[in-house]
């Protein structure tokens, strides 16, 4: 998956000082985000994208959080297909297709009929006209599964570094197991299972380890021995999947894969935990007794003196917060503890630290049932609270020092930069939005053609007022003095062009007049089969106008592009 680059690059970013302060002595602590949500149990978000995506349990809603403030119209509403009855059922989880910014598909995992009913899992496709909306129609089953209890659903989904999806689910309920399912060969029911939704049907992937007609197994089956996998993750930079287990009565458990490594069995009903239950009551066949190698131990574990239910975490792979690369964080959903440790490669961990008091968020706020850990499109960690009605809450974990965040959109600047450096070409380290005229790529080859979106935001002083966009070919300093106004462009010839061609190919909608917020756009566009331009780079900038007066007025920061074979 290409996250795993991402967090490459975002750490190395922090690493040459992006962030001007020493990761030995970062501090961090957490600040809500966003309250009014109806019961959350997941946040995140695509790579690179600046909203954020939450899953509301009981109304079966996807909000989208931009730039801190919930968009009165949900992503998706699938009211019509959840049954939310019961503390345990409703709209579970989601994933976002590992190439969303292309192909546009999510995936959801929901509870639909009465209870016990049975576990859904569907895939979707974004509105083709506005990113901020899902095609309902859109929607195609990928499986389902009924359930013999309303409890122990799982309804989490995740995408490894293989691309494939990763769905775990629960052993369908009661108490103990009584059907002996996490240990059955016949059910999805106790597994973590592994498909390919390359296309749909879905398919077997290669290397699933029980993938052969004849092993009685079936072949969706990635590992076995789970009670109630509520909340999984991978870690992006390593692929090694975390698992947070629910107990019965005793233990709660926190189990580690290295990737690509299928084919355990984490030992429900038999163990929980590191404790022998022992008990093999309604299965036909018997399992192993306890103590068989071919059972996989947790990599932690704590009793019911702690806790009662465990939320699985995330491993944290940000930018903003350098000290805490690597830590894995994970919650108890009675109790709201907070613990974060570091995997050792094999059975163990370090670092081990109880996070809850430095993480609290303090102001008369509190961080209280902990239904999930998320990660947004840079990499940084949130938790969920769940509440109840119209009151779940959304916090981030953030630097104790505030990072610049010029755009108010809740993400360091220095992180986009290091996610996105198309965000800042000029180079000058903040982000080209803040400054006048930003761009969506800065790349475009001759020969397949493309467009560079080039967004025009001069401020609501200049609201009204006649914009338009020049280019160069011969770059931006000394730049070149209008009515006063200094614009970063040299003169040349294509700057001329640009003037008296302001709006045909490649400047289209060049020129125009400004929102009454000081936006405007333009598109240099070059069509396929181009030939004789590569390579060369070309410089923009926009100067604004004051018709009334009759002179420039102001003029943007400038921005790059680089025209290739």
């Amino acid at each position: 998956m290409t996250r795993n680059f991402l967090s490459l690059s975002l750490a190395t970013a922090c690493a040459l000082g992006m962030l001007g302060a020493d990761a030995a002595q970062a501090q961090f602590k957490t600040i809500r985000i966003s309250t009014g949500f109806n019961r959350p149990l997941w946040v995140g978000a695509p790579e690179g994208d600046t909203r954020l995506f939450v899953v509301e349990q009981v109304t079966a809603d996807i909000r989208i959080l931009k730039n801190g403030v919930i968009q009165a119209t949900p992503f998706i509403d699938l009211t019509p297909k959840v049954n939310a009855s019961g503390n345990e059922r409703g709209l579970l989880g989601m994933a976002f297709s590992p190439n969303y910014a292309s192909d546009g598909y999510f995936y959801v995992h929901y509870t639909a009929g009465a209870s016990p009913g049975s576990s859904v899992v569907e895939r979707y496709k974004v509105s083709a006209s506005n990113p901020d909306v899902a095609d309902f129609a859109s929607g195609t089953t990928v499986l389902s599964l009924a359930q013999p209890f309303s409890n122990h659903n799982g309804g989490n989904l995740a995408f490894g570094a293989d691309g494939h999806l990763y769905i775990g689910y629960g052993d369908g309920g009661s108490a103990n197991d009584p059907q002996c399912n996490a240990q059955k060969n016949t059910t999805w029911l106790g597994k973590m299972l592994r498909i390919n939704v390359s296309s749909l049907p879905y398919t077997i992937p290669a290397g699933n380890p029980w993938a052969s007609p004849t092993d009685g197994i079936l072949d969706e089956i990635w590992s076995f021995g789970l009670r109630n996998p509520w909340r999984y993750s991978f870690d992006s930079q390593t692929g090694d999947l975390y698992i947070g287990d629910v107990g019965q009565n005793q233990i709660e458990e926190i189990d580690v894969e290295p990737a690509g490594v299928g084919g355990r069995n984490y030992g429900w009903k038999l163990l929980e935990g590191n404790t022998c239950l022992g008990s093999s009551a309604g299965c036909a066949i018997a399992p192993p007794p306890c103590g068989s190698a071919v059972y996989t131990a947790p990599i932690q574990t704590y009793n019911h003196g702690a806790g009662c239910s465990v939320t699985g975490g995330a491993v944290y792979r940000g930018c903003a917060l350098p000290s805490l690369d690597g830590l894995y964080f994970y919650a108890d959903y009675c109790t709201a503890s907070i613990w974060s440790l570091k995997w050792n490669g094999a059975g163990g961990f370090t670092n081990f630290t109880n996070q809850t008091a430095t993480l609290a968020p303090g102001g008369g706020l509190s961080i209280a049932t902990i239904t999930s850990f998320g990660v947004d499109g840079f990499g940084e960690l949130y938790i969920v609270d769940q509440g109840g009605v119209g009151t779940g809450e959304i916090f981030k974990i953030v630097p104790t020092a505030t990072p610049t965040d010029c755009d108010n959109n809740t993400h360091s600047d220095a992180c986009e930069i290091a996610a996105a450096p198309y965000k800042d070409l000029d180079l000058n380290g903040g982000l080209d939005l803040c400054q006048g005229l930003s761009a969506n790529k800065a790349s475009i080859s001759e020969s397949a053609g493309g467009v560079q979106e080039l967004k025009i935001h001069m401020g609501a002083n200049l609201g009204g007022k006649l914009y338009l966009t020049l280019s160069n070919v011969s770059g931006n300093s000394p730049g070149t003095v209008i009515d006063g106004v200094t614009v970063p462009l040299n003169l040349d010839s294509t700057l001329l062009s640009s003037l008296t061609l302001a709006n045909t190919t490649p400047w289209n909608q060049s020129l125009g007049f400004l929102d009454a917020a000081g936006r405007g756009q333009t598109n240099f566009t070059i069509p396929s089969g181009t030939t004789g331009i590569a390579p060369l780079a070309a410089s923009h900038a926009t100067i604004v106008f004051d018709v009334g007066i009759g002179a420039v007025v102001a003029a943007s920061n400038h921005v790059t592009v680089s025209i290739t074979p």
